[in-house]
């Protein structure tokens, strides 16, 4: 069976610097490339590498950029179920990377053109998904009606709420592992998420709003999460990060590969600690997440 990755595919303009420029300020840089990228394609590039049938459904334009991703999708296996649009230009996004963290500009371009009527036609492939991973850089009315149909076709709901953004509280029982960060976290609820009591408060609420897995990830600290009513935290893998961009999408890639093969959270949430850790230590988007033989 196919795990079914909905959401955005973007080409990364990347960048590294010392320091981020101030307003009015120009900053010499260094090491810029262009990637391939996206919360949605770099997790289901994760699935893929990790050992996870990958199916993506998502939208690019037809262009330059549309064109490497579409490459990229075939070089990693990962089975295009979206569309290739005249609409609107490939999305993109402006990364500027400082001392191994990073700060993002996103162009959501084609990604805006994943719509609740494109899921309707895709109805058979959520339906049959031994899992779906969904994010929140296409519209949220497509990310809710995923979320439905999915729940309804008793399909596990894998939901990482990045970037952080106002979701109905109809949605949050259907959704069966809820993946935040420190700060998407406390954009959510409200509350403070960067120390461990913050986590446990993080959990209590969303757990609340009726999510049946919460787990937060803290970046160098790991990842806080619950066994029934027990909070555990799991250190991070010592590492020199390098660049952070995509260590989230490894972490939910391979959690999402690990819990559809049987295994427990008590065993996935080590596992996909230690895959983030990988991708930290790296350059790049996609190109720095590992392959299973690795992690």
């Amino acid at each position: 069976m196919h795990i079914l990755i909905i959401g955005s595919a973007n080409a990364d303009y990347v960048i590294h610097a010392d320091r981020l420029p101030r307003i009015g300020e120009t900053l010499p840089g260094r090491d810029f490339s262009v990637n391939i990228g996206g919360k949605g394609l770099n997790q289901a590039i994760a699935v893929r590498r990790l050992g996870g049938n990958a199916a993506f459904l998502g939208a690019v334009g037809n262009d330059m950029n549309g064109a490497m991703l579409l490459r990229a999708m075939q070089d990693n296996q990962v089975l295009f179920e979206g569309v290739c649009t005249e609409k609107a230009s490939t999305g993109m996004a402006m990364i500027t990377v400082v001392q191994g963290d990073n700060c993002i500009l996103l162009h959501p371009g084609a990604n805006a053109c994943l719509t609740r009527e494109m899921l309707s036609e895709k109805r058979q492939l959520i339906e049959s998904a031994a899992a779906v991973i969904l994010q929140l850089e296409i519209p949220i009315e497509t990310v809710c009606a995923a979320i439905q149909m999915a729940h309804a076709a008793h399909v596990p709901v894998f939901l990482n709420p990045a970037p952080a953004a106002p979701l109905p509280e109809d949605i949050y029982p259907l959704v069966d592992y809820f993946i935040p960060n420190e700060h998407e976290a406390a954009v959510l609820s409200g509350t403070q998420a960067d120390t461990e009591e913050g986590c446990r408060e993080n959990i209590r609420l969303f757990r609340e709003k009726g999510v049946k897995n919460v787990l937060i990830t803290r970046g160098e600290k790991g990842c806080a999460w619950h066994m029934e009513d027990a909070i555990r935290f799991c250190p991070a893998v010592k590492t020199r990060a390098v660049d952070t961009t995509s260590a989230g999408d490894t972490f939910v890639g391979a959690l999402c590969v690990q819990l559809c093969r049987g295994r427990t959270l008590e065993e996935a949430v080590p596992y996909a600690c230690r895959a983030a850790a990988i991708t930290v230590s790296r350059k790049g988007a996609a190109a720095s997440i590992p392959f299973a033989e690795e992690v």
